[in-house]
């Protein structure tokens, strides 16, 4: 039987190479990522069949509240949480009844729909739900309410009852 004596430094320096290789690093926000003007570039929908979602990050999203086809925005914490605060614009169905309320959201379905929760993790519940609903173009908001909070961008809230 023939012995291979391993160098522990020299596997773990491969290890680190393949990793480093596999990752970008950084916030995101390389120059592939920017167009020509320094700009976010904007993402193509994902290939016909990937049902994981895109990631818009809330500049992007803030840049693109006012156009024309602005993206649906989908609220995914409970209505206590969204009455505290949240993205203008955004419709609340918590994630845990998102299959109850597909039709609600059939009319979107053709439109880009950006999914957010505090952190992420029942945003990450919706989407699966969402894209075994068949909806294709479902963007996970990056960092999510937290982010948007830190940015210190517009936060809305329902309006008080009156008299």
């Amino acid at each position: 039987m023939v012995r291979v004596r391993v160098r522990w430094t020299g596997v773990l320096a491969l290890v680190g190479v393949v990793l480093a290789s596999g990752c970008s690093g950084g916030n995101g926000n390389s120059e592939a990522d920017q167009d020509a003007g320094g700009q976010p570039a904007v993402r193509a929908a994902p290939p016909a069949g990937d049902t994981s979602p895109l990631v818009m990050t809330s500049a992007e999203l803030m840049e693109r509240l006012d156009e024309p086809d602005a993206p649906v925005i989908l609220d995914v914490r409970s209505p206590e949480e969204y009455a505290e605060g949240h993205i203008p614009g955004a419709i609340n169905i918590p994630y845990d009844r998102i299959g109850a309320q597909l039709g609600s959201l059939e009319d979107y379905r053709e439109r880009d729909l950006v999914v957010y929760c505090r952190t992420g993790r029942r945003a990450g519940v919706a989407e699966e739900v969402l894209s075994k609903a068949g909806f294709e173009q479902i963007w996970d908001l990056e960092g999510h309410m937290v982010a948007w909070r830190d940015a210190n961008l517009p936060v809305g809230v329902p309006a008080a009852d009156c008299c």
